[in-house]
């Protein structure tokens, strides 16, 4: 169940927490990698976001969290969006997990994750 700080975000909100999760699956979320996020999320949503606040909550997020804040995440962006901005979103996470041509256990457990909260198969 989506905690009140979730049920507030906008779209925007959301899909950072949910690519930035992904990004951070191997361990780092490099600055190169945020920036390709945020004019992404620039590009394809019209919310404002605090960008500040937005990336020391996930910085402060603790890495056992991860799974559960991006299942929650995802269920409130899943009630915001349409399924066309899910789509658009699924596969730019595929291009966010997939960038080192590469899947690693644990970015496969999170794309698997979303996947399952919007039944994509």
């Amino acid at each position: 169940m989506p905690t009140q700080f979730i049920k507030k975000m906008n779209k925007a909100e959301a899909g950072y927490h949910i690519l930035s999760l992904l990004s951070l699956a191997d361990g780092i979320l490099h600055l190169a990698e945020a920036d390709v996020i945020i004019d992404f999320l620039n590009d394809h949503f019209d919310s404002d976001f605090d960008l500040i606040k937005e990336q020391a909550f996930i910085k402060a997020l603790p890495a056992e969290e991860h799974e559960n804040h991006l299942r929650e995440t995802a269920e409130h962006f899943y009630s915001v969006s349409t399924e066309d901005e899910r789509h658009t979103i699924t596969r730019f996470a595929m291009e966010v997990v997939m960038a080192d041509e590469n899947l690693a256990k644990h970015e496969n457990i999170l794309i698997n994750i979303l996947y399952d909260c919007w039944a994509i198969e």
